[in-house]
């Protein structure tokens, strides 16, 4: 909690002070990244704990998406919005598999959790890494997962504004 707390603070003080009108989740996001790449020691002495904490985080996540949810009410209310994120789930896929699988020769597991952490993001990532047993994918897939959040992340914030000003013309 301790590491976490200071990744925090000093990713929204550098956030003030180099880009004040940014969120301070986009700092913090390549902040934590780039230090568990940079000092993988430090981090690996937290991962028992941080897997513990992880698990519970995530089991309180999935209870808390999992009871908000209808997918009867979705069906009902919005039928080509399902079929269109089916369709984009389909490409995605197929290009993934295709380029990842026959021409670079990839291990489909890892591939597979690639795809559910740019679908579902590191959470549902990290939990089908544990749930498969991969133990040695569960850290990749978070990374992979928080990398794609992150880059989505300040994509996203950046092109907001500009789209605003698009609009407003």
């Amino acid at each position: 909690i301790a590491t976490a707390s200071c990744l925090a603070t000093l990713g929204s003080a550098l956030t003030t002070a180099l880009c004040p009108n940014l969120s301070s989740l986009v700092i913090t996001s390549i902040l934590t990244v780039v230090s568990a790449t940079l000092f993988p020691r430090p981090f690996r002495k937290l991962r028992t704990s941080g897997t513990a904490l992880g698990i519970l985080f995530l089991q309180m996540f999935f209870a808390a998406s999992g009871a908000a949810g209808s997918l009867l009410l979705v069906l009902r209310r919005a039928p080509s919005l399902v079929a269109f994120s089916a369709l984009q789930l389909a490409i995605h896929f197929i290009v993934l598999m295709g380029v990842g699988r026959g021409m670079l020769r990839l291990d489909k597991n890892e591939l597979y959790l690639a795809s559910n952490a740019n679908v579902g993001g590191p959470t549902t990532a990290a939990a089908m890494a544990q749930a498969k047993e991969w133990k040695e994918l569960v850290l990749p897939a978070l990374l992979v997962g928080v990398l794609g959040y992150a880059m989505a992340t300040a994509l996203s914030l950046s092109l907001g504004p500009i789209l605003m000003r698009l609009a407003t013309r």
